[in-house]
């Protein structure tokens, strides 16, 4: 038996032991969150209708890790879509890319994660102070067609609340698994109305460890038993921001910059047979990514009367990721994406008149994205969105009322011409206080989304996904018809019970999606002049009669329009076994389906999940046992594999004193074997084997 098992064996004994010698104190009454995402309102937790995720504090320092998918995984309704360890974005109710907004401090991130799945959110989840999932018509104050829902990561890099003296922070934690390393550091400081803020993070990781194959189809994979080559990375991010506070006004300034540098699993960007001579070197893919961003903020409170306040962000991002395909000791440059992004975003609110209050705001943001090299798929082009909105709320005698309403022009321009689309959107939600323990709400919205640059243009070879992309010019806007339904029991009080359950249904026309049509690029036909989907074939005369050649050929996607439908389920519990352990059960459940066609399974959807934790805490201590068990995916979509179900245990144990604190977390405990159902590359690159994570923070 090895150490790492003594570990695990001593970790989940401490966690089994109920700490009787301990001290036990009885729970105090924390002050209730203030969701800055819902509302321009400041709005409490429990005034929100409908479901939302809040993450923040030591739960923030326990879950935070390498990508925003993984930081949130553990959260009711939101999965990672992983490629490979480097890269995992979330999936919120089976939606992700373009219908999931993702915000740095209520701006957009400016990244290409939403363009291609192997690109990463250019957000560092270990620097947040808290991250804010919502759902419903407050999601219209952030942007058009978020129909999955917003998700907001707040780094405080610009105060708008003035504080004396200094404070900060430093963190050090170090996982078995990769033998990843991560240095956190944060520092505040404030004097007569001025605020400074400092933080960064270094972090490097080895190649990750698996527990068997990392090629689920392949009976002679010796080489990539227990380990995903390639898989390893390393990123630096740094951040500063300066801000005045005065009577009525804030004035701030912030600035970032990430670099970071991820690998590919090897068989992503090729087929999975044996090279026709295994002593030829590997080609790895690699991304190097960059990432500088402003923000700029002016707030003015105190406006009148009738006008409350006035509150205007600005935000430029310069980004550019290079992948490099690497062979040996030869490095070239597959292709070069770069995107600059200016936004603007201003909101102006008004106090209660006639028993209403909302907010009026505009929205512009524009984006220059280029492409360059032997694997650009995605030709030049800038995108325009300009949009405007409307937000009003009363309340009325059976309850809260909340209205909203937007209106958005997108023009995307190449060279040689001009797309315009224009989408409305509008929502309403009523929150419904049954008694001081329950609360039903009920949302209702109307979503439009306008077709994005590349699922309009591409028309290339993908490297990092192997596989011919071809836009279609034509598409329409995407719209959706959505309803909520979420109840709420005892989260306002010390009730030593607590529950949130959630139904919805999402009823799409003409949803946008990225269809394998089985067939493969010829080269053959390629240089007989041949372009776009005349380029793909399944006859083998068009692969000069080989079979090889035919099975190596990249596969042929489409952009295409069919109408679907999303419906699912959410519900999270609390019980309390005495002061100091409580109980807590969740699970999710999306379906996904295409309204016709032969196979009506969506793809890449994740399967009904359940979770079950046993928690103990006091003054000092806090343990954790949690297990998750995920059902098989038998729904996998048109050429797709399924994957199997898993169970998997995870533990924490924590310690905390008034300027310092250090954990021990576990992950993966029982080193199951887990192939993501989200994932592209769930079939060549399973999820990581055991880890144990071990940290410490000191506070000043």
């Amino acid at each position: 038996m090895n150490i790492q098992n003594y570990i695990v064996i001593a970790l989940t004994a401490i966690l089994s032991y109920p700490l009787a010698a301990a001290e036990i104190v009885a729970p105090t009454t924390e002050l209730e969150e203030v969701i800055v995402t819902a509302s321009p309102h400041q709005k409490l937790a429990r005034e929100i209708a409908g479901s939302f995720n809040l993450l923040a504090n030591e739960e923030l320092q326990r879950e935070a890790a390498a990508t925003l998918g993984d930081t949130l995984q553990n959260q009711v309704g939101i999965s990672s879509s992983s490629f490979g360890p480097g890269v995992g974005n979330p999936i919120i109710r089976g939606l992700g890319g373009k219908r999931v907004e993702v915000l740095q401090n209520s701006s957009s991130v400016g990244d290409a994660s939403d363009i291609s799945p192997d690109h990463a959110v250019a957000s560092e989840a270990l620097l947040a102070e808290r991250i804010e999932i919502l759902r419903g018509p407050a999601t219209l104050r952030f942007g058009p067609g978020a129909i999955g829902g917003v998700v907001n990561v707040i780094d405080n890099r610009i105060h708008t609340v003035p504080f004396e003296g200094v404070e900060g922070a430093f963190e050090t934690r170090y996982s078995s698994n990769g033998d990843a390393r991560a240095i956190v550091g944060r520092l505040d400081g404030g004097y007569r109305g001025f605020n400074l803020h400092l933080d960064g993070v270094t972090r490097d990781s080895n190649n990750v460890s698996i527990p068997g194959s990392a090629l689920s189809d392949i009976a002679d994979a010796d080489d990539s038993y227990g380990v995903i080559e390639n898989s390893d990375a390393k990123a630096n991010s740094f951040s500063t921001g300066i801000s005045w506070v005065g009577e009525g006004v804030v004035i701030g300034f912030g600035y970032s910059e990430l670099d970071s540098n991820y690998g590919l699993p090897p068989s992503s960007h090729e087929h999975h047979e044996e090279p026709e001579e295994p002593e030829e070197s590997e080609e790895f893919v690699r991304i190097d990514m960059q990432q500088q961003s402003y923000q700029g903020k002016l707030l003015l409170t105190n406006l009148g009367d009738f006008l409350g306040q006035l509150d205007v962000d600005f935000g430029y991002t310069d980004y550019q990721h290079r992948e490099l395909e690497i062979e040996g000791d030869q490095v070239a440059v597959g292709s070069l994406i770069e995107s600059v992004n200016h936004d603007l975003r201003a909101e102006l609110t008004h106090r209660e008149y006639s028993g209403w209050r909302g907010a009026w705001g505009l929205q512009a943001s524009n984006r220059d994205f280029g492409s360059s090299g032997e694997e650009a798929f995605i030709p030049a082009s800038e995108t325009l969105n300009r949009g405007i909105y409307w937000l009003e709320e009363t309340t009325l005698p059976l309850g809260n009322l909340e209205l909203g309403l937007r209106y958005d022009q997108q023009e995307i321009s190449l060279t040689d011409q001009q797309i315009d689309h224009s989408t409305v959107n509008f929502g309403a939600s009523w929150l419904i206080p049954i008694n001081q323990q329950q609360r039903l709400s009920l949302v209702l919205s109307h979503s439009e989304r306008a077709p994005a640059a590349e699922e309009l243009l591409s028309n290339g070879v993908h490297i990092a996904t192997s596989s011919f992309e071809i836009g279609e010019g034509n598409l329409d806007t995407e719209s959706a018809n959505s309803i909520e339904i979420t109840w709420v029991y005892g989260d306002s009080d010390n009730s030593p019970f607590s529950a949130r359950v959630s139904g919805y249904h999402n009823q799409f026309q003409r949803f946008i999606y990225l269809q394998d049509i089985g067939l493969a690029l010829s080269h053959d036909l390629e240089e007989d002049g041949f372009q776009g989907i005349d380029a793909c074939s399944a006859d083998i005369g068009d692969f000069d009669n080989s079979a090889e050649e035919f099975s190596e050929a990249v596969g042929c996607f489409t952009y295409d329009q069919r109408d679907a439908s999303f419906s699912g389920v959410e519900f999270e519990t609390s019980w309390a076994l005495s002061d100091s352990q409580r109980f807590e059960l969740q699970g999710d459940l999306v379906r996904g389906r295409f309204d016709a066609g032969a196979n009506r399974n969506i793809p890449r959807l994740p399967p009904a999940k359940f979770r079950a934790s046993w928690i103990y805490e006091n003054d000092s201590w806090r343990g954790a046992i949690n297990i998750t068990h995920a059902a098989a995916q038998t729904r996998a979509g048109e050429n797709q594999l399924e994957t199997d179900g898993y169970s998997k245990l995870d533990g924490s144990l924590s310690y905390q004193q008034e300027s310092w604190s250090m954990f021990l977390k576990g992950q993966n405990l029982t080193n199951q074997s887990i192939r993501n159902a989200t994932s592209f590359l769930r079939d060549i690159a399973p999820e990581a084997g055991r880890n144990l994570t071990v940290g410490v923070r000191y506070r000043f």
